[in-house]
């Protein structure tokens, strides 16, 4: 299971309502666990002003996720430098926020069962992480448009 994932109640136990429960439950976990941390924070840490982290962010250079009004950014981001975080969210960006997140929260098994942050701090180098982090939003990109195509919706890469 996933960091703060509910486990799953079954089909029979509200549909669309009960995962949307589920995914606030979830998200107010990743915050009380600490798994997100806002924003002056990582500006704190980065040593940089909010706004220049606002504009890093609307840029597609950091990953962020709003919850209940407030946005938050990966912890594992506190652990690296710009550069580097901003090599890894721009592969992703193409991604929904959720789905940028769960990329820095889940262990990788190509990373040898490992987080991004445990895997560079171990000496995996960015260029390997970032190739990753290009194949994972390319398959979830890939999938978002074979899930269209076979509802009879047009193709989105024509």
């Amino acid at each position: 299971m996933l960091p703060g994932e509910v486990k799953d109640q079954g089909p029979a136990r509200g549909g669309l309502v009960a995962a949307q429960a589920r995914g606030a439950v979830a998200r107010a976990r990743w915050v009380q666990e600490g798994l997100v941390v806002p924003g002056p924070q990582l500006a704190q840490a980065w040593g940089i002003p909010r706004e220049t982290l606002a504009t890093a962010t609307e840029s597609g250079e950091v990953v962020s996720i709003v919850i209940d009004g407030r946005e938050y950014f990966p912890k594992a981001l506190l652990s690296l430098d710009r550069l580097t975080a901003g090599a890894i969210c721009r592969a992703l960006r193409q991604l929904q926020d959720a789905e940028k997140l769960m990329f820095w929260l889940r262990d990788h098994g190509a990373l040898g069962g490992r987080s991004v942050a445990a895997a560079l701090e171990a000496g995996t180098p960015t260029a390997r992480v970032t190739a990753l982090a290009e194949a994972w939003a390319r398959e979830r990109t890939d999938a978002r448009v074979q899930n269209v195509d076979v509802v009879g919706r047009p193709d989105r890469r024509s």
